[in-house]
């Protein structure tokens, strides 16, 4: 095992795991992490015959991940290092949680979290310093997502400037040879998502405009789409899959979406995602690799 790391109202602290020499807080257990949460599934039993009625694979379900992280503060015998070590843990109260695990090449994090925390220190002797207990995260989006994600950005196909036939400088006429607008040849307006992970991942959609008559995102393959019927400037739309809304600088405005179809990159598959709009902004795209 190696770090674990938690943060929250702007302050982190790092566990540190396996050999550990000096003052600082030392990692001595973490469960919960790598086991599923409670399964959340609800069954009816057959009135007649054996068992219960057959459910499909959406119905199954899991509740909040539920972390607990051994700890020891280490200070030698100096108590009050040991109190400032003490107190470091304490700048998380109050804070939504991130929890940060890296062990032996996996990197993965929560987030949302609240925190409790306790203290076992049996023996008053303020010669012993090694104060240590648990701590308990609570996460109510259980899914643990890579701290890499992957990243893409889609630019529109033809800009809106450059659209429609050519009348020439002065306007006096069509000009020649005939011009159908700039398109571009590089195939910047698709991409394709992976998920490497054990659950499905949700994608998040940031539209930067200016997009004048709105965006759209098609999911070829799929036959859904997400269509934004508003126009977009300068604060960015974002399209959260996981939550199913749109919001602009945190207002929820997901009333002008005119498609919700909202994707998911399933575990071990991809997604293609296509921009269809005419504008001159952009959309950054991010999706995680994302663990059960």
């Amino acid at each position: 095992m190696s770090d674990v790391i938690l943060t929250a109202n702007g302050t982190s602290v790092t566990l540190h795991g396996g050999q550990f020499d000096g003052f600082g807080i030392a990692l001595t257990g973490l469960s919960g992490w790598y086991a599923t949460p409670d399964a959340k599934v609800t069954v009816t039993s057959r009135g007649q015959g054996d068992g219960g009625h057959d459910i499909v694979s959406d119905d199954i379900m899991y509740d909040a991940r539920v972390v607990t992280v051994g700890y020891r503060v280490i200070a030698g015998s100096d108590r009050g290092e040991a109190l400032r070590q003490l107190s470091l843990l304490d700048n998380l109260v109050h804070g939504l949680v991130t929890c940060h695990v890296i062990d032996e090449g996996q990197d993965t994090y929560c987030s949302g979290g609240y925190y409790v925390r306790s203290l076992e220190q049996k023996i008053q002797n303020p010669l012993w310093q090694n104060l240590s207990g648990d701590i308990t995260l609570v996460f109510e989006r259980p899914e643990r997502l890579s701290s890499q994600p992957q990243r893409c950005q889609l630019l529109p196909s033809i800009e809106s400037d450059h659209v429609g036939l050519s009348y020439g400088d002065s306007g006096k006429g069509l000009a020649y040879p005939l011009s159908y607008g700039k398109a571009a040849v590089d195939a910047r307006n698709v991409c394709t998502l992976t998920n490497n992970g054990s659950s499905r991942a949700y994608p998040v959609f940031t539209v930067q405009g200016p997009w004048p008559s709105g965006v759209q995102l098609t999911f070829p393959g799929l036959g859904m789409s997400l269509d934004y019927a508003e126009s977009v400037g300068n604060v960015p739309l974002v399209l959260d899959s996981r939550s199913r809304t749109a919001s602009i600088g945190g207002l929820d405005v997901s009333r002008n979406l005119r498609q919700r179809g909202f994707p998911t990159v399933q575990p071990g598959g991809s997604l293609a995602v296509n921009l269809q709009s005419i504008g001159n902004g952009y959309v950054s795209v991010e999706c995680h690799d994302t663990y059960m």
